[in-house]
């Protein structure tokens, strides 16, 4: 696989002409794979480079870690993955296409296994009569106190070659119980969480489970306490795929979006939304099918699955060996300079009123998700180099840096602003309603607070909403003489001015050009 040359994230950008998700940022060989997946623009681009990405994550994270210079340690290259979709767009059919490797390699795990534990049974056999006659003889010689110091040296040994059972380890669990994972995990630790269906997920998605995955992602031992066994202590590793439709995870989030977002469990995932096909969302997303727009080159996606297998191979032999050994990759000196700059870039983003101040603690993650997506593409490119240069960085940072915007996106809608927004476009809908009701003429402000919306009932509420109208021009305030009598709303006529109370001496604020003066 080979980079093309480039040298900024601008023209990293620029360069992608199917969508706004930047492809070009892959290496060329996962360009192809991601273009073969969308299957003539039949699927998104996000969510072809979403699924292959994950299965990069998974297939690497038990060879390698990154080194964080922030933190002055190393940390796992797993990634957290979270994609919204409505049914038929394409989450289950490219999930399938690219974990056929996984696939393979779980029926020759099972085979193996199968002949380990009957290898392991035979030589159990063997092993355990000489364990019990060693003891035999070891009781005799402490009953006849016949200098039992060299059965006591042939039963260590003897111990020390007890056949080891083989483990039969899950690699992949599809919408599995909390309960389950650690029993899984306990036993081999390194593991691929994904659903389809993420709405099963989330169901039992408690503080236990949060505080879980956050503990994962953080590459920390966890000690895990099993009733009526002996506790013990792993450190897990996880690639996480949560795939589930848009409405079912907006219902989560009114629920508990709140304390999902302060555990800091949803700031770990990459987001990303997919529209439905026949869609147009600002951004460039589209991606209504056209058959005839690509011609589909099954060699790469068989490339693709071949080296998915042979870093699999690897996995494997750990496993068999029982051995947890992981190369270190390290940021380049360049890389870490133009690494620093990108994160204090992106956080200054996250200040007051500045376009993420609502996805803070997506950003405060971001560079870490940045050294993990660039450690995964480049090991999955060459495992013989551990030095990651700038121009992976810079692909990197790109694909980072599509996933927040796209999460500042989506996460807009969870703002006091949107709300805010929400709520002008209700009031101003119930004053047209009104309008319409009463013939065109001007009703009196109170009756807002008298007969509109329930919740916009209480001036502090009802005030800020009326200002923002106001200054839209469609709606404006007029009295009578004398100046402190009722306020009144009006509405502004196609001639350009504004409804008059059907009375003489009416006072208006009105554009310039008018008599009347609008009320401020």
């Amino acid at each position: 696989m080979t980079y093309n040359p480039i040298t900024t994230l601008s023209q990293l950008v620029s360069q992608s002409e199917e969508s706004s998700f930047p492809i070009t940022a892959f290496p060329q060989a996962l360009q192809d794979v991601i273009r073969y997946l969308q299957d003539g623009s039949k699927y998104s681009a996000v969510l072809a480079a979403s699924t292959v990405l994950a299965a990069i994550s998974n297939s690497c994270q038990s060879l390698i870690e990154v080194f964080n210079n922030n933190h002055g340690s190393s940390e796992p290259t797993a990634l957290y993955f979270m994609t919204l979709g409505e049914s038929g767009s394409g989450k289950t059919t490219l999930s399938k296409l690219v974990m056929k490797p996984y696939d393979a390699l779980k029926a020759e795990l099972a085979q193996e296994y199968q002949e380990r534990l009957a290898t392991y049974g035979r030589d159990f056999a063997v092993w355990k009569p000489e364990l019990q006659a060693l003891e035999s003889k070891l009781r005799t010689a402490i009953k006849k106190d016949d200098n039992p110091e060299e059965i006591q040296a042939r039963l260590q040994q003897h111990i020390a070659r007890k056949p080891v059972q083989p483990i039969m380890p899950i690699l992949v669990y599809n919408d599995t119980s909390l309960a389950a994972l650690l029993d899984g995990l306990s036993v081999y630790p390194s593991a691929f969480v994904r659903s389809e269906e993420g709405s099963r997920f989330f169901e039992h998605c408690n503080i236990a489970q949060q505080a879980f995955c956050n503990e994962a992602w953080d590459g920390g031992v966890y000690d895990y306490k099993r009733s009526n066994r002996e506790p013990c202590s792993f450190k897990p590793t996880l690639t996480v795929s949560l795939m589930l439709q848009p409405s079912l995870f907006l219902s989560y989030m009114k629920k508990h979006g709140t304390e999902a977002l302060d555990s800091g469990f949803l700031s770990r995932f990459l987001f990303a939304c997919i529209p439905s096909n026949n869609q147009y969302p600002s951004g460039g997303m589209s991606y209504r099918y056209r058959q005839d727009t690509f011609s589909r080159d099954e060699e790469a996606l068989r490339a693709f699955h071949n080296r998915i297998t042979a870093l699999l191979a690897k996995q494997k032999e750990l496993i068999w060996s029982a051995e947890i050994k992981k190369k270190t990759l390290k940021l380049s000196p360049d890389a870490v300079a133009y690494w620093e700059g990108k994160h204090d870039e992106w956080i200054s983003r996250t200040m007051a009123d500045s376009s993420w101040s609502f996805i803070k603690p997506m950003v405060m993650k971001a560079s870490g998700n940045t050294l993990r997506i660039a450690a995964s593409l480049h090991y999955f490119v060459n495992q013989d180099d551990e030095t990651i240069s700038l121009d992976s960085l810079h692909r990197a940072a790109a694909i980072m840096e599509w996933y927040l915007s796209h999460t500042a996106e989506w996460f807009y809608q969870f703002t006091p602003h949107y709300k805010f927004l929400q709520d002008v476009q209700e009031l101003t809908q119930w004053i047209r309603h009104k309008f319409a009701s009463n013939n065109g003429l001007p009703f009196k402000k109170n009756d807002v607070i008298k007969y509109g919306p329930n919740k916009f009932r209480r001036s502090d509420k009802l005030e800020p909403l009326l200002n923002y109208i106001m200054n839209t021009g469609e709606f404006i305030y007029i009295h009578k003489s004398p100046p402190h009598s009722a306020v009144y709303i009006t509405w502004r006529m196609p001639n350009g001015h504004y409804a008059p109370i059907a009375e003489h001496n009416v006072h208006h604020y009105l554009p310039p050009q008018q008599d009347t003066d609008q009320i401020s």
